[in-house]
């Protein structure tokens, strides 16, 4: 089932319940008990079925299955099937538990698998419980629940209710306790992205293999020209993006089996090629994010270091690729932003792609004269501090031109430097206004916010100013964070990324004992850093909410670590 080289402890192995803990480096993967088995057979689906999976329909004329209807309903589409695999995985380990349906839980009580509760157990129990407060007291009740209300013809919601919170938190808790790592999982992830980033690309070009877009061109163009592969528009697009080339990413540079790197790397590629083609800055904002974290991560160790530029030299190489291609297409090619057209048109990316291979061919050489060679703690922290700064200058100076100096013209730059309503794609007016709508809120509503899922509601005051901007209504901030605080306030908003924010740290402090732990915190990176432009959808949430998980299953708790460390 692979050949990476990791030590393999699951988070609950109290009393070797699943495997036995060692310092031993298997090359072959252990067999999985029943409650293992279950859990990676979800996981398969949902990185292979559930990327691609849309409406289709069958009749008799060729081809027979047709995807005329894929985007019609792929919300919801993704949505009943994430729900429906979940809540087939969670009753099926409920039922497996009580009926001791596998050997090593013959002797074995429930308190002992998911007793005592970590942190991050308590947070994901903190968040559900105000979330559930939140639902009780809104006074928009059936959509605060369910997450979806249709309002005199228009959908108010993105099925983010209380239903699937509570979905989400079981689904953690299952996943947090009988996850055990397979390579085959991350690799299966890469193939099935491929096909869905190579898709993206296709439809930038108006190639249009399954015949997804082509009923949209007259009918609704913005669909046509928004909507991409088997994902939805291109800000989903960039969600799914960043949730998943950031494990191709860092699964290139921690496996040491040679075809699955190649596959990793196809994915990596064609990655950087749909997050250009989808043209959404949130991508490049939440990609570049990893980037950065992960140049501090992997900086002090060579092979790590050679394995991370190889990774970059294959993205700058993509980047000329999609470039040839867009000469063969005439140029051809859906709208691209400023920022996304300066990427792939910018004479630069050849020197960045000569620098790239030219320090990875120094990396292999220094690796191979002294392998293992580590380089001092200082060199991450002064990165680390280097990253720190660009952002604080960033933020310095979009305070300053947006409070201090508002007259002085700055061009294009002007929707990124200068805080107001248009700012960004007129995400400004949602940001602010939202800021007015939680100052106006009471205690209660501050504390617990409108309701899951109930920004339409909340936001409803303001849809006559929107109208400058193209728009009559919305029903997301188009900032995760600003969209929490609104409906399920301070509390649920806190209780969240203490969930996340915890995982995400244990995985990091498992990713010593367990390196693949990095993959999933890497996702984790890239989705968190993009969700401050964006709106949370069960199509790449789900995703999201497994790596958390599987963060947490990676790192255990530290009375297993410590006992994984000292049999």
């Amino acid at each position: 089932m692979g050949s990476l080289i990791f030590l393999e402890v699951p988070y609950n192995n109290r009393k070797a319940l699943f495997m036995k803990p060692t310092k031993q480096i298997h090359a072959k993967s252990p067999s999985l008990s029943l409650p293992n088995f279950t859990v990676n057979i979800f996981l398969y689906l949902m990185f292979t079925v559930f990327p691609l999976f849309v409406g289709i329909y069958v009749d008799m004329q060729f081809p027979f299955i047709h995807f005329d209807n894929g985007f019609f309903n792929i919300r919801h589409e993704k949505f009943y099937f994430f729900v429906v695999m979940a809540l087939f995985l969670i009753v099926t380990e409920i039922m497996i538990l009580i009926t001791k349906s596998s050997p090593e839980l013959h002797k074995r009580q429930l308190k002992d698998i998911f007793l005592p509760l970590s942190f991050t157990d308590w947070s994901a129990l903190a968040l559900v419980v105000s979330c559930t407060l939140s639902t009780l007291f809104s006074p928009y009740p059936s959509v605060a629940f369910w997450g979806e209300i249709n309002k005199s013809g228009v959908s108010a919601g993105r099925n983010n209710g209380l239903f699937l919170i509570l979905i989400y938190v079981l689904l953690y808790l299952v996943l947090s306790r009988f996850f055990r790592f397979r390579e085959s999982v991350f690799t299966a992830l890469a193939v099935s992205s491929s096909l869905v980033y190579l898709l993206a690309v296709l439809n930038a070009f108006y190639l249009d293999p399954l015949n997804m877009l082509t009923q949209f061109k007259t009918s609704q163009p913005m669909i046509y020209m928004e909507f991409f592969s088997t994902i939805g528009n291109k800000n989903m697009l960039a969600s799914f993006l960043c949730v998943t080339m950031p494990v191709s990413f860092v699964m290139s540079v921690l496996t040491k089996t040679t075809w699955r790197r190649i596959l990793y790397f196809c994915a990596v590629g064609l990655g950087t090629m749909a997050m250009l083609a989808g043209d959404s800055d949130s991508a490049l904002l939440g990609i570049s994010v990893f980037l950065a974290v992960f140049f501090v991560v992997f900086v002090r160790n060579i092979r790590h270091l050679r394995g991370f530029f190889l990774a970059l030299t294959v993205m700058a190489a993509s980047v000329g690729l999609l470039r040839l291609f867009s000469a063969v297409m005439q140029d051809h090619y859906k709208k691209l932003g400023a920022l996304t057209k300066t990427v792939l048109f910018s004479p630069s990316v050849y020197i960045i792609l000569t620098f790239c291979a030219a320090v990875t061919a120094l990396l292999y050489w220094v690796n191979f004269k002294k392998p293992g060679k580590l380089l001092p703690k200082a060199v991450p922290i002064a990165a680390c501090a280097c990253f720190g700064l660009v952002v604080l200058a960033g933020a310095c100076a979009l305070i300053w031109f947006s409070v201090f100096d508002t007259k002085t013209p700055l061009g294009s730059m002007e929707r990124l430097l200068r805080m107001n309503d248009s700012w960004g794609t007129h995400r400004g007016i949602m940001w602010l206004r939202s800021f007015d709508i939680f100052a106006a809120a009471n205690p209660w509503q501050k504390l617990f916010g409108t309701g899951p899922d109930t920004f339409y509601f909340a936001f409803e005051p303001y849809f006559d100013q929107l109208k400058t901007y193209g728009n009559t209504s919305t029903d997301a901030a188009h900032n995760e964070y600003i969209h929490y605080l609104i409906t399920i306030g301070i509390l649920g908003l806190t209780s969240y990324l203490l969930f996340v924010g915890s995982a995400l740290i244990r995985g990091f402090k498992a990713a010593k004992h367990q390196p693949a732990v990095l993959a999933c915190a890497a996702a984790s990176v890239a989705y968190l850093a993009q969700a401050t432009v964006n709106i949370a959808l069960p199509i790449s949430t789900p995703l999201l909410i497994i790596f958390v998980s599987l963060c947490e299953g990676f790192a255990g708790n530290k009375k297993d670590e410590k006992n994984a460390h000292t049999r």
